[in-house]
């Protein structure tokens, strides 16, 4: 015999056997977990190229200790009859993650090979799942390592969309790799000029983590920090509020109301190797103290709680002051530590909501502050917090204006007028809440004035939203002084337009307090610092805006996108910036949540160190860590966890 045609023989029988073998299941390491796919074989078409796909339903964002995981792989193509697909799981270092565990259907099977010195497992179809006209999903089950130190876990699958031809010819080959995180108490980071990172907890432990995130630069300077806690019922938002990474401090005072569904949370936290002594008092609408007590805070550790309750507030049978009588907690410590104040709420659902609040410091500014953004109206009510830190009485006024820059009348305490007087004892409060009658609604700004030598105070508007007489939204923005440059973190995602659940966009409040009309300049950046687009908004004298991210003309940024909103104005202008992020929920008619949010001075000085006083994972929580960085520099560090009583908190952060 021609041993040319001898050798096309013995070719063609390799050949049919090697056909008959993958219809059966394919050779291991066939996925791409060492660069090798099926398009060894299947040479026809280039990988990932067609209209088809490959993907993994069920796995979680990161992976518990022990959790076990039914998972499917669906492989698409319009024209394909037979469907095939190989899948691993490895650990950072190559070794074997968890278990692999073939469907009952027999449709799947799994396979052992040597791969770089390590044993792993493949699971892949059989021929059984692989016949002609079959389906083109396949179901097994994975189970996550049960050691908790393991770390990320690596998924390659690939998946053969075949035509059925009995040959290695015409098919289409998909891959994609997947990592999920383990658990850890640090995260590195690397942020670029004008960059930023944003990192999540799974919110996926089977019991309930709280404590508190310190950020530790290696290079450069982060001096802004962002964290968002998102409270889910039923898979379903509730509430979510944000409030900024924080500095230590020696002393404050922070506003107080609890009685009725309102209660007071505060967290308290010593990042030093010593303990810490806290000193604090209660003061009510009089000015006069009670409840004064301390605590002590250990090293590296968290003190938080309700402040009716112990250790801040214990009832005494020959105390005449009960904790609904304080409108203000002042409090000293012997060291610097981080601090984090919020308003609680339980809502007509009997869902539990929070509002984070500033805390003010013993010295203010003597000029006027501004918050960018309240309301008035269909459901909508501004709640004006103002806290006095001092030790003397502060005065002045406060006046509502418009987005055109004309008075706005609202109603406070039966009184209907644009402009109100405020006059604070020391280290006490006071509070004006409009009606919610202005009809048609209202939105502005209000700018607080101090009168004489008075310091300004601490400033919060918490505006609240009720959809038949249901509290659907409570948020609190912060007031601030003038400046000309500031950043806003930013996101856009999903189909907002289309009220999709858990779509998102951030907006924009700016006011100018200034006698003159400005024009403000914004450049989007994303979280590797690149432009993604920049446009102007002209503001009138006095006046206001409040935009989406989506709707800001000239910007055109399309979702998904995240990154940082660079605010700019001409010197000596008075514009003042809040951020906020309005998400649609979950539920079977999507409600609208808005959290809102700080803007960054640019001119701020940096921080010696940054604190995230209270951070809470799992049982219905997630926190989202935001890291902003600077104009003109690079930086890198580690966001480090701790749980309340000093002990690293290991938690699965994407």
């Amino acid at each position: 015999m021609n041993p040319r045609i001898l050798g096309a023989v013995v070719c063609a029988l390799i050949f049919n056997q090697s056909l008959r073998a993958f219809s059966t299941g394919p050779p291991a390491n066939r996925n791409g977990v060492t660069g090798v796919y099926c398009t060894a074989c299947h040479r026809t078409n280039e990988l990932n190229t067609g209209d088809g796909s490959v993907w993994v339903l069920g796995l979680p964002a990161a992976w518990v200790p022990g959790q076990t995981y039914p998972l499917q792989v669906v492989v698409t193509h319009p024209t394909a009859i037979r469907f095939g697909f190989e899948l691993s799981a490895i650990g950072a270092n190559g070794d074997q993650a968890g278990d692999l565990i073939a469907g009952a259907d027999g449709r799947t099977r799994i396979i052992s090979a040597d791969v770089n010195g390590k044993t792993v497992q493949f699971i892949e179809h059989t021929s059984a799942g692989a016949t002609i006209g079959g389906s083109n999903v396949f179901q097994f089950t994975y189970r996550a390592p049960t050691d908790a130190n393991f770390g990320s876990i690596r998924f390659n699958v690939a998946g053969n969309a075949a035509n059925g031809n009995g040959a290695n010819t015409g098919d289409f080959i998909y891959a994609i790799e997947m990592t999920l995180p383990g658990l850890s108490s640090e995260r590195q980071f690397v942020m670029a000029n004008r960059g930023g990172t944003s990192l999540s907890t799974a919110g996926a432990q089977s019991t309930m983590n709280a404590g508190f995130a310190r950020v530790v630069n290696a290079s450069g300077t982060t001096n802004a920090g962002l964290a968002f806690i998102s409270y889910r019922q039923g898979n379903s938002l509730v509430n979510e509020f944000g409030f900024a990474a924080s500095a230590p401090i020696r002393s404050g005072t922070t506003y107080v109301e609890v009685g009725g569904q309102l209660n007071m949370a505060l967290a308290l936290v010593n990042t030093n190797s010593q303990a810490a002594t806290v000193s604090f008092f209660f003061t009510g609408d009089d000015g006069s103290s009670f409840g004064q007590a301390s605590l002590t805070i250990a090293g590296n550790s968290q003190v938080a709680g309700f402040l009716d309750q112990a250790p801040f507030f214990t009832p005494n049978p020959f105390s005449t002051r009960p904790i609904s009588a304080a409108r203000t907690l002042t409090f000293s410590s012997s060291i610097p530590v981080s601090v984090m104040a919020a308003r609680t709420r339980l809502n007509e659902r009997g869902e539990f909501m929070l509002t984070a609040l500033p805390v003010a410091g013993a010295t203010g500014p003597t000029s006027a502050l501004s918050v960018p953004l309240v309301g008035d109206g269909a459901g909508v009510t501004t709640d004006l917090l103002l806290v006095n830190g001092t030790d003397a009485t502060e005065t002045g006024t406060l006046q509502f204006v418009s987005g055109s820059g004309q008075s706005i009348t609202v109603t406070i305490d039966g009184q209907s007028n644009n402009k109100f007087t405020y006059s604070i004892p020391a280290r006490s409060a006071r509070q004006f809440k409009t009606a919610g009658s202005t009809n048609p609604p209202a939105f502005g700004w209000v700018e607080i004035s101090p009168s004489g030598n008075s310091q300004a105070p601490s400033v919060a508007a918490v505006l609240t939203e009720r959809i038949n007489n249901v509290t659907v939204t409570e948020t609190a923005i912060g007031g601030s002084a003038p400046t000309s440059a500031t950043r806003v973190y930013a996101e856009l995602s999903g189909n907002f337009a289309g009220r999709e659940p858990r779509s998102l966009q951030t907006g924009l409040a700016v006011s100018n307090s200034g006698s003159a009309s400005v024009t403000i300049t914004i450049e989007a950046t994303n979280l590797e610092g690149t432009v993604a687009g920049t446009t102007t908004l002209s503001m009138p004298a006095r006046g206001e805006v409040g935009l989406l991210l989506g709707d800001i003309p000239g910007l055109k940024l399309a979702a998904p996108f995240t990154g940082m909103l660079w605010i700019s104005a001409p010197a000596g202008s008075s514009v003042s910036v809040a951020g906020f992020r309005a998400r649609y929920n979950e539920r079977q008619t999507p409600e609208l949540v808005v959290t809102a949010f700080p803007a960054f001075d640019e001119a701020a000085a940096p921080a010696s160190e940054l604190v995230f006083p209270q951070i809470v994972d799992s049982g219905g929580y997630s926190t989202q860590f935001v890291l902003i960085g600077v104009r003109g520099a690079q930086s890198s560090g580690s966001l480090q966890f701790t749980s309340r009583d000093g002990q690293p908190m290991r938690l699965s952060v994407r």
